[in-house]
């Protein structure tokens, strides 16, 4: 429910440029002097600890939702990520402070009401948004950034033309279904057995029993059980050519065959939903401004590219400096940066491994080897000592190297992909013992995955059986034979 929330506002909050953007509020308030220190600052306003730190654990937490647990050896390149958005939400709030946007109540209430009508009563609404960690007050002042960043965008935008023609066909859907044919490989004779497969499908299907012929005969698993059926599409939904095909159609008409990447398609349009009507006047609008925002968003983005290159961005924290300057090739500048950083913070191992990096790229190897091995003297990290190993074997000091990339293997046993790479490493400096050592422990790895899956299976085959036995007895009759 917290994700049907958070979809809920985010597909709400300006679509493109600004979403990412509209993130931080006003109204921090008593924050300790280490939340309040100055991280950067834009033209002059500061962006502060505080501030860094919430949009980087916002941003760490969706990368982990996508990629599962990142690792704290990429722990700087979020944050300086989330620094980057922070820097471009300050340039957007400059500009439309500067020309004077705003939000009204009425046109806050206007939003809050567009998204409480998504959900099935605003009793439902509330309950989601309390179980997301959300108040109706954090909410109303992301809408009301919403409202203003949608006012800067109709400024720089707004004159961009959309034709009639161009609203009629984003309205525009059709209700499809579909007979698919797969070739068997990927050779041509494949291909041409498909074909041939699938006209003399056509030859036999008819508008009564196509539904019929899809569930015998289609290789679309999705759609087949319901007679081919995929819905209502709008244009662009489907491939290139189910999409041409489809939108060509009158209801009731059946294509030949339209191959695809997917195979062969045998398509008929069962309904149409046109632009006309009442239906389609209240949607105008607001179709018209999401073409406008589809097709201006280069523009916007090349306004955007401006802006923030225009602005004078100083950056006072010393790691996030020093990880600009290596991105910008200043390896000299990103060393002195990261020893500042370091005296900062002496037990981040992972400044040391970011200080290593810049001296690998001056091609200082041996100071590169010095600060990694410090790294890995305060993290146990695997990360840290395969990187370790890497400057090792790139000297060619085998025995180091594999010492490393061992107790990098060590600390991961089960991630196999790891696992796999170092026992190449060990083949390519040809150490067939240590080999041995990382090919051991795949097999124990895979010892462990056999005998998880034979576990599960044990458990399903539990779960069947009391099925079995829990399942109501029909009653015998008078009649029947009790040994029976």
């Amino acid at each position: 429910m917290k994700i049907v929330v958070i979809v809920v506002i985010v597909a709400m909050v300006g679509g493109g440029l600004w979403a990412a953007l509209s993130y931080v509020f006003s109204g921090r308030r008593g924050s300790p002097t280490e939340a309040a220190a100055v991280v950067a600052t834009v033209n002059g306003q500061a962006i502060h600890f505080y501030d860094l730190h919430q949009v980087f654990i916002n941003q760490l937490q969706q990368l982990e939702s996508q990629q599962g647990t990142i690792p704290g050896r990429a722990y700087e390149s979020v944050r300086y990520q989330a620094l980057d958005l922070l820097v471009g939400n300050a340039v957007l709030n400059q500009e439309i402070t500067k020309r004077n946007l705003t939000a009204s109540k009425d046109e806050v209430d206007a939003e809050m009401q567009r998204i409480i009508d998504l959900f099935p009563s605003e009793e439902d609404f509330r309950t989601q948004l309390q179980y997301a960690g959300l108040t109706e007050e954090i909410l109303r002042l992301q809408l009301a950034e919403e409202v203003k960043y949608n006012k800067l965008t109709d400024e720089i935008i707004g004159d961009l033309p959309v034709s009639e023609q161009e609203i009629r066909e984003a309205y525009e859907q059709v209700r499809t279904s579909h007979i698919l044919i797969r070739p068997e490989g990927t050779s041509d004779e494949d291909w041409a057995v498909a074909e041939g497969k699938a006209w003399d499908i056509y030859s036999q299907v008819t508008s009564d029993n196509f539904a019929e012929m899809a569930e015998a005969h289609s290789e679309d698993v999705g759609s087949a059980s319901s007679g081919g059926d995929i819905g209502f599409v709008p244009r662009g939904a489907t491939v290139e050519e189910y999409d041409k095909a489809a939108f060509s159609m009158q209801v009731g008409e059946i294509s030949e065959p339209v191959r695809s990447t997917y195979g062969y398609h045998i398509i008929t349009v069962t309904d149409r939903k046109e632009a006309e009507g009442e239906e389609f006047e209240a949607a105008r609008a607001e179709i018209e401004d999401r073409i406008r925002n589809e097709k201006g968003q280069e523009d916007l983005q090349a306004w955007f590219g401006e802006v923030r290159q225009a602005a004078d961005v100083v950056i006072v924290d010393y790691q996030m400096k020093a990880f600009e300057q290596l991105q910008a090739g200043e390896y000299e500048n990103a060393i002195h940066y990261y020893k500042l950083a370091i005296e900062q913070q002496p037990e981040d191992g992972y400044l040391y491994a970011s200080l290593g990096d810049a001296y690998y790229r001056l091609e200082n190897m041996d100071e590169a080897i010095a600060q990694y091995k410090k790294a890995t003297e305060i993290y146990d990290d695997y990360a840290l000592f395969a990187g370790l190993g890497d400057l090792y074997k790139e000297m060619e000091n085998y025995d180091e190297a594999a010492q490393a990339y061992l107790r990098a293997s060590e600390l991961v046993p089960n991630d196999i992909w790891t696992q796999l790479a170092i026992y190449q490493y060990m083949k390519d400096m040809d150490r067939p013992d240590d080999a041995l050592i990382v090919e051991e422990r795949i097999a124990a790895f895979q010892e462990r995955q056999n005998e998880y899956l034979k576990a599960m299976e044990e458990v399903e085959t539990e779960a069947d059986v009391e099925e079995v036995v829990n399942e109501p007895v029909e009653e015998l009759d008078g009649d029947s034979d009790p040994d029976k």
